[in-house]
């Protein structure tokens, strides 16, 4: 991809065209699994890739991956679409765990177990929350990770090893006693 860029910075218009269609598909998945309106989340995707044709000649390469810059735009354009929201409050907006967050998860686990994960994940902080989903629900590598979200590498390893081992302890405890009342 980074070739392609190289080229499309140069005004290889064909480059840019292959560089969309390598890019659309992970673009697009990152955005829908957070947003909850298939409208709204098509029009995010549209806007990064508009930004992502003003701003090509600013992507440098050999600093990181073009996927990594790309989908950052992306996290970038969430924000700007939750606060953009009227009435409600982004760190609210945050909280709420789409459906398809868990995606490859409900192959392996009942229907229960998932729906527990989804309260499990919706109580982390936000920012862990989508920690979590770039590493596990859209696969990026650690590095990847800490360049969409602005941190080091070694924090995003230590921030995720601390926020699995949270999650199995949670687990293994089992379910909070308020969710044994509410589930009967």
């Amino acid at each position: 991809m980074s070739r392609l860029a190289v080229r499309s910075q140069r005004g290889d218009r064909e480059a840019f065209r292959d560089l969309y269609r390598a890019l659309y598909d992970p673009v697009s998945r990152y955005v829908h699994r957070r947003v909850p309106s298939k409208a709204d989340a098509e029009d995010i995707v549209g806007q990064v890739f508009f930004r992502l044709l003003e701003s090509l000649e600013r992507i440098d390469t050999r600093r990181g991956s073009v996927l990594s810059y790309t989908l950052f735009m992306a996290r970038n354009a969430l924000v700007d679409h939750v606060r953009g929201r009227a009435g409600q409050v982004p760190e609210e907006a945050a909280a709420a765990v789409p459906d398809s967050a868990v995606g490859p998860l409900e192959r392996l686990m009942g229907q229960e177990d998932v729906e527990r994960v989804r309260r499990e994940l919706a109580r982390l902080p936000a920012e862990t929350r989508e920690l979590l989903m770039l590493r596990f629900g859209d696969g990026l590598r650690f590095a990847e990770v800490a360049q969409v979200m602005g941190l080091s590498e070694a924090a995003v390893r230590q921030r995720t090893s601390r926020a699995v081992r949270e999650l199995r302890a949670r687990w293994d405890a089992g379910p909070a006693r308020g969710e044994l009342a509410n589930d009967g």
